[in-house]
């Protein structure tokens, strides 16, 4: 409003500047003729100057409205949503903290682990049917954790369609092999080494429902040797817990 008052004014003075010096060459009438029109426009300037500085003080007065009623209505969906947020917002943090472990992993890991990745989608989907996942302050962070997943879920298929993270080992009869996985894991092309079995238990666990039980001809992948991964130790300590209370409940 400051700067408009001030371009009038010098739209003004300009103008009574450019008079003067016209004023050396008119005639009284002249004179008298250029002051009214210059005095005509000034007050036609003032008064579009009013009308402005009244539009902007509406607008102003309209955007306070506005951001009082946002607020209001923030305010309201927070006490509304406030008991469901934060379970939510927990949520995400364990799909955020799932998803940057995993893509931490050597190509040899991530395959063992693939199945986690399937864990990770269920969370997100259900994040995504959450009401407050429209909320921008979610959305985003939603999205980017399908971003990040999904670039995972392209690794493991690129693991897959080279060939290069696995082997494949056909399992063959007890009688003649005595093929199971602490077996099969010792054999000297395999691992060389019995405990590592619960690599191959984990690397497999679309074709063994039960470590203890596999069949002749399951073409199992062999991901490549190295030291067990936090996820197959827990998957390990799961399996030898269940067959103590087993054993336990079988002879109280």
């Amino acid at each position: 409003m400051r700067f408009l008052t001030r371009l009038t004014a010098i739209i003004f003075l300009v103008c009574v500047c450019a008079f003067s010096v016209w004023s050396q060459e008119m005639s009284k009438e002249e004179w008298q003729k250029q002051i009214t029109d210059l005095t005509t426009q000034r007050n036609d300037l003032k008064n579009k100057l009013t009308t402005l500085q009244g539009e902007v003080a509406a607008l102003q007065k309209e955007d306070a409205d506005k951001a009082a009623a946002l607020k209001k209505c923030q305010d309201e969906m927070a006490a509304m949503v406030g008991g469901m947020e934060a379970p939510f917002a927990a949520l995400l943090d364990r799909i955020d903290a799932s998803i940057n472990e995993l893509s931490r992993l050597s190509n040899q890991d991530l395959w063992a682990r693939r199945a986690e990745l399937d864990s990770v989608q269920t969370w997100l989907d259900a994040a995504k049917k959450n009401a407050l996942s429209v909320l921008p302050k979610y959305s985003g962070r939603i999205s980017d954790e399908q971003g990040r997943l999904d670039a995972l879920k392209k690794s493991l298929q690129q693991i897959a369609e080279s060939g290069s993270e696995m082997r494949v080992y056909t399992v063959g009869t007890w009688a003649r092999d005595r093929d199971c996985l602490w077996n099969i894991a010792k054999k000297p092309k395999i691992y060389a080494n019995a405990f590592l079995w619960p690599k191959i238990w984990q690397g497999n666990r679309d074709e063994i429902k039960n470590p203890d039980l596999i069949y002749k001809g399951q073409r199992l992948k062999i991901p490549p040797k190295a030291e067990l991964t936090a996820h197959e130790r827990s998957a390990l300590r799961s399996y030898w817990s269940k067959k103590h209370a087993a054993a336990a409940a079988s002879n109280p």
